[in-house]
């Protein structure tokens, strides 16, 4: 793999659910570690798998020692929450959880940041607030969800206008088509 298309650039990979975005993000994880790499790291928000939806991104021991992980125990709104307030309950709950992830981060120099499944930051938090973080790190790879198969009510519809907001900050964004 060519690590120079993603070195020194903001990249997003988007696409609908289960269409490989954190299976290209781990390969490129994958890549800078074995190079060698000191100073990665990884925030994982995907939920744990739900049928076809969700999924952290898997690391075996060896490599998970090698960098900065942060997991927090996320809930996905739109899969669990029974009424349309109780989905916002959740985003806001889980964008606690997320700031609270980015708090622990260790200040020092950093070459790769990571991040699986930015949608869940943006249902509650804001796209200038995740650049403000992301800003320290000249390497970021993410991705997130951009698709249909949500619907279209307020929590999908914020998710969208924020990724649209992400999206445009970024070098380089991957459509990835569906499976």
């Amino acid at each position: 793999m060519n690590l120079t298309t993603y070195r020194n650039r903001r990249t997003l990979f988007l696409g609908e659910v289960n269409s490989g975005k954190t299976t290209r993000t781990r390969e490129i994880l994958l890549a800078v570690l074995r190079e060698d790499e000191e100073g990665i790291a990884l925030f994982d928000f995907a939920p744990e798998k739900i049928g076809a939806v969700g999924g952290k991104i898997f690391l075996a021991e060896e490599d998970r020692r090698r960098i900065w992980l942060e997991s927090p125990r996320i809930v996905p709104p739109r899969l669990t929450a029974k009424t349309e307030e109780e989905a916002w309950e959740l985003a806001r709950g889980n964008f606690r959880r997320i700031e609270e992830s980015f708090e622990r981060l260790p200040a020092r120099e950093w070459k790769l940041f990571v991040l699986n499944d930015v949608s869940l930051y943006l249902q509650a938090g804001r796209a200038d607030q995740l650049l403000a973080r992301l800003q320290p790190f000249p390497t970021v790879v993410m991705n997130g969800y951009y698709g249909r198969y949500f619907g279209e009510g307020p929590l999908s519809l914020r998710e969208r206008e924020q990724m649209d907001l992400l999206k445009a900050a970024c070098h380089q964004v991957f459509f990835l088509p569906s499976r």
